[in-house]
Formats: C-alpha cells, structure tokens, sequence
C-alpha cells in the first residue's frame, strides 16, 4: 500500500504498543506481519488466535457455512455467551458485500468458490478476520478476554492437488480447528431415497465428478504431517468436526426421536452440553456405517486423536434453493455445535458437567 514498515525492539516478553515512524517521527498503533505487512488483531499477539479452517470437496457447502456462521456469530452466538464478535481491518465491510449480501439481502444461493489459481482475493488467501470478546469472571472483577477468529473457506478444486495444497492452503497446518464438511448428495445410498428435484437443488456438481470426502481427508492429512514434519503414522492433535452439510435435504431421512432434529441447547445453556453433544456424535457415527461411509471413518480414525461428528443446515429447514437459486433468508438448524465444540477443545467455552 506504499506505506513505510519498519522494526520495533521489544521490551522484554511484550510488544510496544506504538512506536514513531524513522521517516516521518508520527506515532503509529498499527502492528504489522513481519513477512506480509498486514495488519496483526491485538488478540493475535497475545497468542489468542484461532484458525478455523473450512475444508471438503467441491459444492459440500463451504461458503454457505462461513457465510452464515459469522452472522450468528455476531447477531446470536456471540451475544448468548455474553460477549460480542467484531471484524478486524477490512474483514466487516468485505463480508458485509460478499456472503452478506447475497444471503441475507439478495436472498440467493452463493456461486462455488473459485480456485486460488483463479482469483487471489478468494477464501483461501484473504481469510476474514474477527475478534471474539467474551467476559470472564475474575477473582475480584469480570474480565473480557479477547480471541482472533481467522475463517478460511478453500475452493473444493485447490484440495485436489497436493502442489497447489501446499503453496495456498498451508494454513490448514496451523488450525485450532478444522471443520470438514460432507455432503450427504455424494453417496448412492441417500441420493436413492431422495427424489431427483431434491438431489438437483442441493447440488450444483454432478456427484459422479466430485472427489471423494475419503480422498481430501487423507490430502490434508498428509499435508498437515509434511508441515509439522511429522511420522506418516503418528496422529494429528488438531480437533477435527467432521459435519454432514445440507441437513435439510436429508432430514427425512432421519429416525424420529434422533437428536439431531432437535434445536441446539448449547447457546441457551451458556456452555457445551455435553449429553447432546454425545447423542448428536453417535446418531451421526451410525448415519455414516448405514450410508456406507466406513472409509471415511476409517481415515479420520486413523489420522486424527481428536474428532467428532456433526450435521447441520446452513440455510435451514425446508430452504432448499430453488430452480432459480433463490431461497429465503437463513434460519440456520446446529450450524453453531462444531464451532462451539472446537471453542470448548480450545478452552474458550466451558463443557456442561454432565
């Protein structure tokens, strides 16, 4: 941007909270990345900051999951807890144009993320920024405490080419947490229970071409052992939610009485609960054997020490796009209990004691 950067000593463990500028002698408050220049959230600093990366192949509803989960962060979540989510730098006013936009106000389905390759300003090399601020009792006073949420959304393609993996997604290596998104469309046993209209208006790729959730699952993997230099069969720490997307579509799918067509209780309760959690991991372990999705399960498995299963609906129930790609305005159904179960991995958010 043309603007002067220079280097600060620290004084001691701390970083200097301004410094005058060699050129001009001005006072600045903008602390920079050494290596790209942009600008670094205070929380990012004080070693608070959570990578959430997005990942799954193509049309498994990356964006529509980023683009709503934001919102109810800021308007929902964030307020339940007690606490307040704001964007950092440039990161409001782009998804206030972007996925806000045309969710919210146009009220119609996102277009597929383009590649890395294709478009630089795409998810994966401009992530959106957010500070997460939530109060915390202390001995004598409340506190707030304050977390830099980075979302990642990743164009399904740039998964399928380990050379591209490791030039544009390397962020996925330093991840508090990886939510991985499967749809549901892409196997035989579910796609034969719907009818065809269903299939087509959740899908935009015809299933026959997308690469297997297997498949990604085992790219990243690799990925992420190659970063941390790391034994091809040791496991992976970084909690990983594996999330059945587009929920709506297959809900009539789903024995009556299943937990997971209930409302999500975490944000009423103020914590994670845990029993629903435990009913939600179990009926979506079982969805998974029936639907003949054991090499999925046997890759997280084998990959990962950390791992949990989830379904959601970014758009809400009964919000199948239509022909036109127009739906109504979100009313997303538990799209929040994997990101509150990585904030509850990481020690943000208290787990239920029962």
């Amino acid at each position: 941007m043309g603007k002067p950067t220079f280097r600060v000593a620290s004084k001691g463990m701390s970083i200097p909270k301004s410094a005058k500028c060699p050129e001009c002698g001005s006072s600045t408050y903008a602390v920079v990345c050494p290596s790209c220049h942009n600008k670094l959230p205070e929380s990012t600093l004080l070693g608070k900051d959570m990578i959430i990366s997005v990942v799954g192949s193509r049309d498994t509803g990356k964006s529509h999951f980023v683009g709503v989960i934001i919102n109810e962060l800021i308007e929902r979540i964030s307020v339940k807890y007690g606490g307040a989510m704001e964007g950092f730098d440039d990161t409001m006013s782009r998804y206030k144009a972007g996925a806000y936009q045309k969710l919210y106000m146009d009220m119609q389905k996102l277009d597929l993320t383009k590649s890395s390759v294709q478009d630089v300003n795409n998810g994966a090399y401009r992530p959106l920024i957010f500070t997460l601020k939530l109060k915390r009792k202390a001995l004598f006073k409340e506190q707030i405490d304050s977390f830099t949420l980075v979302f990642f959304d990743t164009a399904g393609e740039d998964l399928n080419d380990e050379d591209t993996m490791s030039t544009v997604n390397k962020y996925i290596c330093k991840s508090a947490g990886i939510v991985f998104l499967l749809d549901p469309m892409q196997f035989p046993a579910v796609r034969n229970q719907l009818d065809e209209n269903t299939v087509s208006r959740a899908s935009s790729v015809d299933w026959k071409q997308a690469t297997r959730s297997d498949d990604i699952m085992s790219r990243v993997s690799k990925l992420i052992r190659n970063d941390k230099k790391m034994k091809s069969e040791a496991k992976i720490n970084i909690p990983v939610a594996a999330v059945f997307s587009k929920f709506d579509a297959i809900a009539p799918l789903i024995p009556e009485g299943s937990t997971v067509l209930e409302t999500s209780p975490h944000c009423n309760e103020k914590v994670f609960d845990m029993s629903d959690w435990h009913n939600v991991d179990s009926e979506i372990r079982s969805l998974l054997v029936e639907w003949g999705a054991e090499s999925f399960i046997s890759q997280v498995d084998v990959n990962y020490t950390n791992y949990s299963y989830f379904a959601v609906s970014a758009l809400g129930m009964d919000n199948n796009p239509k022909e036109d790609r127009r739906i109504d305005r979100p009313r997303p159904h538990r799209i929040e209990d994997p990101l509150l179960w990585i904030l509850k991995e990481n020690g943000v958010i208290k787990p239920s004691k029962k």
